[in-house]
């Protein structure tokens, strides 16, 4: 074989070597989101490794809510950012949902913050006793204070 054809070979096998790898990375990342565990289904004692933060911050009329979690299980945690939901232990009625729909996986020993998870909130809410809940009101993740 020419010198040619030997580099066009090995420059071909250094292609298929680099493309397997990659196609492979991207593999293990979505089996990974698939294996992720929805935060409900974690047994209490595993949930209680989750950590949640919320920092309200003001815009030009109202507050936004910001969110950090920390992930300090062994497990890749899936939350549907759609069911966090503010909630008023002396209104019944009062029912704020989260402003986005995505969902997100926090893996082991990571944390993840989410910007603007509630949004146009009026300061009075933060007066009052209420609280930051995950589903419904069986699931208190924080205070609103």
């Amino acid at each position: 074989m020419t010198m040619k054809k030997i580099a066009k070979v090995l420059s071909l096998l250094l292609l298929f070597v680099l493309v397997g790898c990659s196609a492979s990375k991207v593999s293990e990342e979505s089996n990974a989101k698939l294996q992720a565990v929805n935060y409900l289904k974690l047994s209490k004692r595993k949930r209680e490794e989750v950590y949640f933060n919320f920092r309200k911050s003001k815009s030009a009329y109202n507050y936004a809510v910001n969110m950090t979690i920390t992930n300090k299980s062994d497990k890749d945690v899936r939350f549907y950012l759609g069911k966090f939901i503010i909630l008023n232990a002396d209104d019944p009625d009062l029912e704020i949902s989260s402003s986005s729909n995505k969902d997100v996986v926090v893996e082991p020993n990571s944390r993840v913050t989410v910007h603007h998870l509630f949004e146009h909130i009026s300061q009075v809410i933060f007066n009052g006793p209420s609280g930051y809940y995950y589903l419904n009101s069986n699931h208190l993740l924080a205070n609103l204070k």
